[in-house]
């Protein structure tokens, strides 16, 4: 396999203090101050996965790349010089996919062993625990499908096509988490490019989740049933800095 998990996610924001000050609340803890590629940033540590704000490229605010971590980044590049996709390099060994392969979005390696960070506070039981889903919406579901697990090894756990739904959906297993994979019906997207869609984050206690995110003044859902059996969830209308986000909880 070559991904072992996924390191972090990077949401570019229009404002970092803002930003930091809702994901402190929405996870429960403060994070720490990061820097990436000379961007001021802040990063949050999660049980699976890391999410880091960084002051915005460009005019939208929202999910700007998925970090992976693997565990030879010297073989991760030979492996995707054999699959025939090229790459760029940077000075810290982070390696990132060429936006022509990838459909415009933006797929970053780092090395799991060498790629050290700063221990982070975890976050408390009241908040977000984790990562669950990180969506791709595509409008050529089989290319980016493709892409995830023949040429990135990810593996495929789901395609289900659900008109009631009016999508299909396809599922990655990295790490402990999905990555998801939204192909809309009636109305497809452009065909030459994807963009990254939306979290989905875990909380321990669903209701804890959403008496905390009340008492702090988010605009929430009322706690609804879920699509997975056994869960619940609710979605967090704003505050999220450009990433829709929903938080699920499992009975």
């Amino acid at each position: 396999m070559m991904i072992s998990r996924l390191d972090s996610v990077v949401v570019g924001v229009d404002n970092l203090a803002d930003a930091t000050a809702d994901y402190a609340l929405m996870f429960g803890a403060e994070g720490v101050a990061a820097n990436v590629d000379g961007r001021s940033a802040h990063r949050f540590g999660t049980s699976n996965t890391d999410l880091c704000l960084v002051e915005k490229q460009g005019d939208r605010a929202g999910m700007e790349s998925l970090v992976f971590a693997v565990p030879d980044i010297a073989g991760a590049l030979r492996r995707l010089d054999k699959v025939g996709i090229d790459v760029d390099s940077d000075k810290n060994g982070l390696i990132a996919l060429k936006r022509e392969h990838a459909r415009n979005l933006q797929f970053i390696f780092c090395d799991d062993v060498s790629h050290s960070k700063e221990v982070i506070e975890s976050p408390s039981g009241d908040g977000l625990t984790g990562l669950d889903h990180a969506v791709i919406a595509s409008g050529d579901g089989d290319y980016t499908a493709s892409l995830l697990s023949a040429r990135l090894q990810l593996d495929m756990r789901l395609d289900l096509t659900n008109p009631d739904w009016d999508a299909r959906l396809m599922f990655f297993r990295c790490g402990d988490l999905i990555v998801e994979v939204y192909q809309p019906l009636s109305k497809p997207l452009a065909p030459e490019r994807d963009r990254f869609f939306g979290l989905s984050w875990r909380a321990d206690n669903i209701d804890r989740a959403h008496a905390t995110f009340t008492e702090h003044g988010f605009d929430i859902s009322e706690v609804r049933t879920g699509r997975r059996p056994g869960s619940r969830v609710f979605t967090v209308r704003d505050r999220t800095h450009g990433v829709p986000t929903l938080v699920l909880g499992v009975d």
